[in-house]
């Protein structure tokens, strides 16, 4: 009989650990993209409004922007190990209450639970990897743990529209259950405990409250925009964007005081640091926060399925998945400069050209798109290894993992940002469009009392229902019998698109923006190593 020598053992479960880390990383990262082609099936099924499909998508990434440095400090503290296992189990307990939800309430706020989980697991991943493999195996572990990141991004809009059409929405967050328990038992099984033992033993409150606050009121200030009634002027608006911009400084001005920052302001002194970060924060912006918007203009406008959305998403997904390793082999002879410029600049013009949208609702129109995915997802693929490469290889040492938080919260706020500046621009001149369109209308028995009522009642239906041709929308049942019915539809879609076209540009332009900012502020000598 065969005894198996100890360190065998070891060496064994080093590989058990990483399948463990890789699990966790893919189910928090599949849930970025898999919810995207399940967004009409959710609004339909629970009849919310725009708004609150928004926060469907802002209540993980804004639980996971804010909670993620100082979950990776519990873990330095405690041990990655079992903060680790504790972000699994509560993303997994996250995933069974978004499928058991029967309103759009509860189904927000168990998506906040499941960002919370997945703020532990997706920086803890990459620790538990540097404490677990050394030399040689460190960088095959790394190689894995990216290929399964991109993996995850890549195959989540074809995944979740097959689990959308052949069995519901409901089904992309159950499928995470399996998945968590086994992570759990793997973890527990093979990961080693690991701390930093010269980590600070106490929590930065103070960052931590004033952040939320500053990123928390920002977004539901955007979101506030689309609600009935209100706009760009509404008091209630400008008190939260005001409340928003006070505890920002508040913060900063804090953290400058404080021995042990949750975010270091004076890392913002370096320029290819503030350059990784502004491309980091335009891509999420500028590109990820734009598919809610192309998911209800596939599906919405051109009538598609889940699963058709999905496979039409995915040429946008699988380029960035197969541009990535060509990238990080180009960084040690292209400078990073070169490749971040260069990607943005493809990123800007790719989105720019999804702007070209056609107004016939034709399934096969979304052809369209196909140039802007090619040229956005290869700029997308280009870019993520040298933004990775000078957050952390700007900055000292010891500031490394810091600085690696703080690229990852840049990217969360873009989505987070993004998804709410689309949603009140689109509301906002979906309205403006409507209500110019409609009052222009000429028919006897159209008076200005009826106008007024047509006007309210698209408004209420919102830009989704704008989408479909105000099909099965409780507010516009009203007018179905109207002769000019049909003509209230198509007003509504062409507003629809209208604003869309608007939106991608704006969003084309904030990648432009990124663009001149990184080549302005990247600079080769800051590279520290």
């Amino acid at each position: 009989m065969s005894v198996i020598n100890p360190a065998e053992k070891a060496a064994e479960k080093k590989w058990w650990a990483l399948v463990a880390v890789c699990l966790g990383l893919f189910m928090a990262l599949l849930d970025v993209t898999i919810v995207n082609v399940a967004l009409p099936a959710i609004q339909s099924d629970l009849q919310t409004d725009f708004s609150g499909l928004e926060w469907v998508l802002n209540a993980y990434t804004l639980v996971f922007a804010v909670t993620l440095v100082t979950t990776s400090r519990l873990g330095d503290i405690f041990g990655r190990k079992t903060l680790f296992m504790f972000g699994i189990a509560v993303f997994t307990i996250g995933s069974l209450l978004c499928g058991l939800s029967s309103n759009i309430t509860t189904l927000n706020l168990s998506r906040g639970i499941q960002g919370l989980g997945a703020s532990a697991m997706s920086p803890l991943s990459l620790a538990i990897i540097s404490a677990t493999f050394s030399g040689k195996q460190r960088g095959i572990a790394i190689g894995i743990w990216g290929g399964v990141s991109g993996l995850a991004t890549g195959i989540g809009p074809v995944f979740g529209g097959i689990l959308v059409k052949h069995i519901g929405w409901e089904s992309i967050f159950y499928v995470n259950i399996p998945v968590g328990i086994v992570a759990i038992i793997l973890s527990l099984w093979a990961i080693r405990q690991s701390k930093d033992e010269s980590a600070a033993r106490r929590i930065n409150l103070f960052g931590f409250i004033t952040f939320t606050t500053f990123m928390f009121c920002l977004i539901y200030g955007l979101i506030q925009v689309n609600q009935e009634g209100n706009d760009w002027t509404s008091p209630e608006v400008w008190w939260l964007l005001g409340i928003s911009i006070l505890a920002l400084v508040v913060f900063i001005v804090g953290e400058l005081r404080l021995k042990h920052p949750m975010l270091d302001p004076r890392l913002f002194k370096i320029p290819s640091f503030t350059g990784s970060a502004i491309a980091a924060f335009c891509l999420n912006a500028g590109m990820y926060a734009l598919l809610f918007n192309l998911s209800i203009y596939l599906q919405g406008f051109l009538g598609m399925d889940a699963l058709e959305t999905g496979i039409k998403l995915i040429t946008f997904t699988a380029l960035a998945l197969l541009f990535g390793p060509l990238s990080g082999s180009l960084m040690g002879k292209i400078s990073p400069k070169r490749l971040v410029v260069v990607s943005m600049l493809l990123l800007s013009i790719g989105v720019y050209s999804m702007s070209f949208l056609s107004y016939n609702h034709d399934p096969a129109k979304w052809i369209v798109l196909l140039p802007g995915f090619i040229i956005a997802g290869i700029g997308s693929g280009l870019i993520n290894p040298p933004i990775s490469n000078l957050a952390i290889g700007t900055v000292p040492v010891q500031r490394a993992g810091m600085a690696s938080g703080m690229s990852n919260v840049a990217r969360q706020m873009g989505s987070a940002f993004g998804i709410a500046l689309y949603g009140a621009i689109l509301s906002s001149r979906f309205t403006s469009l409507v209500t110019d369109k409609i009052k222009t209308l000429h028919d006897d028995q159209l008076t200005e009392s009826a106008k007024a009522q047509v006007i309210q009642a698209i408004e209420s239906a919102g830009p989704i229902a704008g989408s479909n041709g105000l099909a099965g929308m409780e507010y516009t049942a009203i007018f179905q019998q109207d002769p000019l019915f049909e003509t209230y539809r198509e007003i509504a879609r062409t507003a629809f698109v209208d604003g869309t076209i608007d939106i991608i540009k704006i969003a084309s332009v904030i990648l432009g923006i990124g663009t001149v900012l990184c080549l302005v502020l990247i600079r080769r000598k800051d590279l520290r190593y």
